[in-house]
């Protein structure tokens, strides 16, 4: 169901980047990501304290053709 969910997700974004985010301590989204074959691009502490946040980029080649239309909604 979560690899449905991301690929949905895909298909609908309307830009060239698409990032995802979670704690690190919720290790079953953590991993979702990279089971897809994305990469993690980030980690930001600050937001929970001892909890940092762990960004996942989406490759642009498997983003809808939408976001060569121009469009400016960004999903997240």
């Amino acid at each position: 169901m979560g690899t449905w969910l991301l690929t949905a997700v895909e298909t609908v974004c309307t830009t060239t980047e698409l990032f995802t985010s979670t704690n690190v301590s919720h290790h079953p989204v953590q991993h979702l990501p990279r089971r897809a074959g994305r990469r993690p691009v980030g980690l930001l502490h600050g937001l929970r304290e001892e909890d940092p946040e762990l960004f996942h980029l989406y490759p642009s080649t498997r983003l809808s053709a939408a976001a060569g239309t121009g469009g400016r909604r960004t999903t997240r």
